[in-house]
């Protein structure tokens, strides 16, 4: 044996290096800079504030233009305090040297699995290339079954899986096999929740196991999917549930809305980092999980929306672990249009919504949450604080350009001298300089251009996202959750298709596409109209709440650069190519995604059109003080 063999009872496991992550080798750097950065951002938000109220105390009138620009900088900035709120406790919870190691079972001895592929509606094609890669998995065949769980009702896609059990089992592979459950009239299915309850029963009916695995229809598992995860449950025997990030094949080489950057930002710096305090949670498919964790949790938790952060939840609180594994082993699909990426961001929202009212808010005080550690409780928090802040993001994208619009008489000047202007100023450029460099330190991996498309979504999502979680404050029964899987919406458009995308003028005279252009005229007139008023923006007429308020100009200019976002796509949209021409066959005859050649993360797309007007207008100003 090496010294990087394991033998643990029967099995013999293999250790691999792990390759940490720049903020895991570093993380008393990333802590300081991410202090510093927001005690900036705190003291230009504090001094701001003082100076308004100065001005206040000054004025015969309400200086409402200065607590509205204020406000809408605050509720702006709520989404992006939440995570660095998350990233300080994560680098001051946790230590450098807590890089988790990666594993490969080997040998012939194995703990049994069940394999779930659970469906509802998508193409029996996807589904089926998933399966075949779960039956070509390089374990035992004894040692594990696949159960095809279709919530569809597929006639076809049962015949097909009928046939490939066959063929599986003429060929040594392991059995496989179709169930489809039937729910009573009047009662709930709990929609993928329920479909994985039925799996289980139907597993120990079986037989059992003691892990269960489950695969999304259209996750595309590595051969050696099951040898790399299932040793963390057999090492640690209080890890319930170990899950790896999802990876798709088909996003557009650009990523122009941002699909893998998302995943990329949350997998590479925010999941491995509450791994460490124990607040990871289930990505939704890939992972495995112990069968008696489950058991001793009462089965899978059964909710209409968010069925892998709820069992992650309920895992957790009863003394379970929940892990975070960093390697790439499951390929699927992203949606593959505007519509479809906006339903699968609101269906988030919903199952986010929903754990989080179900655990109190993670609040002290809560049976539900009574076991969860402090780091757990406060992740929870700081993720329901996001989940919400949609709506906050949207009255800031309402308020600003009416608090921005030009006015007459100055409000200021008289009121507050030039030294305090260069004061607020120097301290704003400080600020600025300050997350710029942090952003280049903590994502220079991942690559700044894709967290800008990442911070994006923060406003050109914000009406959809707002829009559920409203309806969230409603009663359950107003507006009833319902379940719609992203492989089986359809896009009216096609906007990626070179052959069957609509005309353009079709493609952005759609309600939601109208919605974004007034946006962005109704944000805008505020800058055009004083070009067009010949009022600059250091000038003595109408600048004073632009010279008393600076981010507030940089924040203007940003919204109108992220919220057309929508717009830029569906005018330029991105050419993929058939699903048919993105696979490749390996040297078993599986289907699989073909693999993107190595990725070069650019750290100079930052500099997006905003910032570049931005800086200008800042240096503009700056030199007419």
């Amino acid at each position: 044996m090496t010294p990087d063999d394991i033998e643990h009872g029967p099995y013999k496991i293999q250790q691999i290096k792990p390759i940490p992550l720049p903020v895991e080798q570093r993380s008393f750097t990333y802590l300081i800079s991410n202090i510093g950065t927001w005690l900036l951002w705190f003291s230009n938000l504090l001094f701001q504030i003082h100076c308004a109220r100065v001005a206040q105390n000054h004025s015969v009138k309400l200086l409402w233009r200065t607590w509205a620009v204020l406000l809408a900088e605050l509720w702006l900035s709520l989404q992006d305090l939440v995570l660095g709120i998350n990233l300080i406790l994560a680098l001051f919870s946790s230590s450098s040297s807590s890089t988790r190691l990666r594993y490969r079972l080997t040998g012939q001895v194995v703990p049994t699995i069940d394999v779930f592929v659970t469906c509802y509606r998508e193409s029996v094609d996807i589904i089926l290339d998933t399966i075949a890669a779960a039956i070509a998995q390089d374990y035992p065949t004894q040692a594990f079954k696949i159960l095809v769980l279709d919530d569809g009702h597929d006639a076809k896609l049962r015949t097909d899986v009928l046939a490939l059990s066959e063929k599986s089992l003429a060929t040594g592979g392991p059995r496989v096999y179709y169930f489809s459950r039937e729910v009573k009239e009047g009662m709930k299915s709990f929609f993928k929740a329920g479909n994985l309850q039925f799996g289980i029963k139907k597993g120990e009916e079986l037989g059992g196991s003691e892990f269960i695995a489950s695969l999304d229809a259209d996750m595309i598992p590595e051969k050696d999917w099951l040898r790399r995860i299932v040793p963390h449950l057999i090492l640690q025997g209080n890890i319930a549930l170990a899950c790896p990030p999802q990876c798709y094949y088909n996003v557009p080489h650009n990523d122009p809305l941002g699909q893998k950057a998302e995943f990329d930002v949350w997998f590479s710096v925010f999941e491995p980092l509450n791994d460490r305090l124990d607040a990871a949670m289930c990505t939704g498919s890939g992972y495995i999980v112990r069968r008696s964790a489950l058991k001793d949790i009462g089965g899978w938790p059964l909710v209409e929306a968010g069925e892998d952060f709820m069992c992650s939840a309920v895992l957790s609180n009863s003394g379970w672990k929940v892990v975070f594994i960093r390697e790439d082993l499951q390929f699927g699909l992203a949606p593959d249009s505007l519509h479809s990426y906006i339903k699968q961001r609101t269906r988030w929202v919903d199952s986010g919504i929903e754990v989080h009212k179900q655990f109190g808010f993670y609040l002290p005080g809560s049976k539900v949450t009574s076991q969860l550690t402090f780091a757990q409780r406060g992740i929870g928090i700081i993720q329901a604080l996001r989940e919400y802040a949609p709506i906050t993001n949207v009255l800031a994208l309402l308020l600003l350009p009416v608090a921005l619009y030009p006015h007459a008489g100055d409000e200021f000047t008289a009121i507050t001298s030039q030294q305090s202007f260069k004061l607020i100023w120097a301290i704003f450029m400080a600020s600025f300089v300050a997350k710029k460099i942090n952003n280049y330190l903590l994502y220079s991996h991942v690559g700044l251009g894709r967290v800008i498309h990442f911070q994006s979504l923060d406003v050109w999502c914000a009406p959809y996202n707002a829009l559920r979680c409203l309806i969230s404050i409603l009663p359950a029964s107003t507006i009833p959750l319902t379940f719609e899987s992203s492989g089986s919406i359809v896009s009216p458009l096609n906007e990626r298709s070179a052959i069957h995308r609509k005309p353009l003028i079709q493609r952005l005279m759609r309600p939601d596409m109208v919605m974004h252009f007034i946006y962005i005229t109704y944000a805008s007139s505020p800058l055009l109209l004083r070009v067009y008023l010949n009022r600059p923006f250091a000038s003595s007429i109408g600048s004073g709440s632009l010279v008393l308020l600076p981010g507030s100009t940089i924040k203007l200019l940003d919204v109108v650069a992220k919220a057309s976002v929508p717009l830029r796509y569906m005018a330029f949209p991105p050419t993929l190519q058939e699903r048919e021409e993105l696979m490749e066959v390996d040297e078993h005859g599986v289907r699989r995604g073909k693999k993107l050649g190595k990725v070069v993360h650019s750290n100079f797309e930052w500099y997006t059109v905003s910032e570049i007007a931005g800086l200008l207008v800042l240096l503009g100003i700056w030199y007419n003080l």
